[in-house]
Order: structure tokens, then sequence, then C-alpha cells
């Protein structure tokens, strides 16, 4: 296995320089790119991010601020890449909604309702941040 700055690479040779920004967003910045996603509740797009839920893991609670709904918002993506073998593969495949590229790096994602998930991504080429409605973790 070999190195890529800060990720180790998986045991496929096409994922061993997958750049993957391991630093977790600030509780400021998760809450201003949140704005990117609907609530599920009462479809507003207006979040807080309650710095009192932050745990030592990355996890937090963002909170719709028109009807309160909370969901968890996962900030290690480090360790969700390693459980998760399937998504890096999808990160490569996502193209990027201003320059078209595909290819893009996972900063941190939400699971709004049991049929609602999103990545919070950024472009590997443009740098361009958005959102990415997840089917891989979406449940009937």
């Amino acid at each position: 296995m070999g190195r890529c700055g800060r990720y180790t690479a998986f045991t496929t040779p096409s994922l061993r320089c997958l750049q993957v920004h391991m630093s977790r967003p600030s509780v400021e910045e998760v809450s201003a790119r949140l704005s990117a996603v609907r609530c599920a509740i009462c479809k507003t797009s207006e979040f807080i991010v309650d710095p009192r839920t932050l745990q030592s893991d990355g996890e937090c609670r963002g909170v719709c601020r028109k009807c309160r709904y909370n969901f968890p918002v996962h900030t290690d993506m480090e360790f969700y890449l390693r459980t998760q073998p399937d998504v890096p593969y999808a990160m490569q495949t996502i193209p990027c909604p201003q320059c078209h590229t595909r290819g893009v790096d996972l900063e941190f994602r939400i699971v709004l309702s049991v049929r609602e998930a999103y990545y919070f991504v950024r472009c590997r080429a443009c740098r361009h941040p958005f959102a990415e409605q997840s089917s891989m973790e979406s449940f009937e």
C-alpha cells in the first residue's frame, strides 16, 4: 500500500492516489454549505449546526431554522471511506456542475431522512463545492 499525501491508499492501484482532504470542515463551513439541500420536513434551506453537539468522532447535528428538524452530520470521512469501499469509486464518477470534470473529494455527508442522504463534495479540477444526493445510503 502506498501513501499519497495524508491519505492511505486502498489495495486497488486505481485508488492509490485518490486525493481526499482528511481535515474536517469547521462548524461554520458545514452550516454554510447545508443551504444546498432542502429540509426533509418543511422544504426550506436554512440550517445551523449546533456546536454543542460536536462529538470527538466528528459527528454533530444539523438543525432546520424553521421547523427545528435535526439530522446527523458526519465529518469523519477517513473512517467512512475505509469502511465503505464502494464510495471512493462513486467519487470518481461524479461530474462537477461547473466544469463537468469527473472526480470529487468527499468533505462531509448528511442523512436527512431514511430516503435522503447527501455527500458534500469538492471538484478536484476546479475546487467548486457542491452537494450530491447519495443513492448508496437511501433506504426503502
